[in-house]
């Protein structure tokens, strides 16, 4: 039995962690990310006077395109710092110029809702929502750009006891299409009992296997795809491999076994017989390695980045 971690101990693990991003972000080309990144970690060890100068470091490497924003998360702990002032003027910088980056959004409402300024919050959601969300008669899903700004702006409309608007109901009619979604997917899930090899298709693939046999993956998009995947290996963190499926592999081997070609059953022997033969990749990856989904980038910032799943 392994005894719980004691806080010193926790402590030196959050300060490790911190001065590992701290040092991969001189090489890494994500210099903001990393050091955003690393500031929350200097922040449970306590370390605030390193988490400030991360983050300092962070909005002065910002440039407007990164996953996280700098500027916005340094901004937003000047205000939770008792540095109201400060914060305000380089939130005011922030908003004049404008960010691609939808997180930064996101955060500035969080640190203004930290410190009770909840209509200040509620701008910077509506700008980021109008920004990333310019086309109210769109089809808007869980990852897609603005999504998790119309959830926050959702939320915190309701706390404070505003009607739902037409930004409301884009939201509630995505989340219920979200839900048909999952719930399919769920059930693919049932059918195929390939742990610990699961079967993967590749973009490429994918389009192939919905144009040949579209009732295998109903209104499945390859983004929900890769999702289900990621959960479903997170579930088996050390026991799981990837087989990457190529549809005519699977063709030729039920054709070979005389199989069924659309029962489930037949897709988890192949996965089986390939991972067996050795031809499946090792889960999981580690943060800065290439993504198992075969986009190019690296882990930490696609399949694996936070709330992806």
């Amino acid at each position: 039995m392994v005894a719980p971690s004691s806080d010193a101990q926790k402590r030196r693990m959050h300060i490790e962690y911190a001065e590992a991003l701290e040092a991969d972000a001189e090489i890494s080309g994500e210099r903001c990310d990393d050091l955003v990144e690393a500031s929350g970690y200097w922040h449970f060890a306590d370390e605030h006077g390193r988490e400030e100068r991360a983050l300092a470091a962070a909005a002065e490497a910002d440039d407007g395109r990164s996953v996280l924003s700098g500027r916005a998360a340094y901004a937003s702990f000047l205000l939770t710092h008792g540095r109201r002032e400060e914060g305000e003027r380089a939130m005011a910088q922030l908003m004049h110029e404008g960010s691609e980056c939808e997180w930064a959004y996101g955060e500035a409402a969080a640190g203004y809702q930290a410190i009770g300024a909840h209509q200040e919050a509620l701008r910077w959601l509506n700008i980021g929502v109008q920004r990333f969300v310019p086309d109210l008669g769109a089809e808007v899903e869980v990852g897609d750009p603005g999504f998790e700004l119309l959830r926050e702006r959702a939320d915190l409309r309701h706390r404070l006891g505003l009607p739902a608007d037409q930004y409301d109901e884009l939201l509630a009619r995505s989340e219920e299409r979200s839900h048909e979604v999952f719930s399919q997917i769920e059930e693919i899930g049932r059918q195929e009992h390939a742990i610990p090899a699961v079967l993967y298709w590749p973009e490429a693939e994918f389009a192939e296997v919905q144009r040949r046999h579209p009732e295998w993956n109903p209104g499945l998009t390859h983004v929900e795809h890769r999702r289900f995947i990621q959960r479903t290996l997170t579930d088996h963190p050390t026991s799981a491999v990837i087989v990457a499926g190529a549809l005519d592999d699977l063709v030729a081997f039920a054709e070979s076994r005389e199989l069924p070609l659309d029962d489930p059953a037949t897709h988890t022997e192949f996965t089986a017989e390939a991972a067996r033969l050795g031809q499946a990749a090792p889960w999981p990856p580690e943060r800065n390695d290439a993504c198992w989904c075969g986009s190019a980038r690296k882990y930490k910032k696609c399949c694996g980045a936070p709330g992806f799943a």
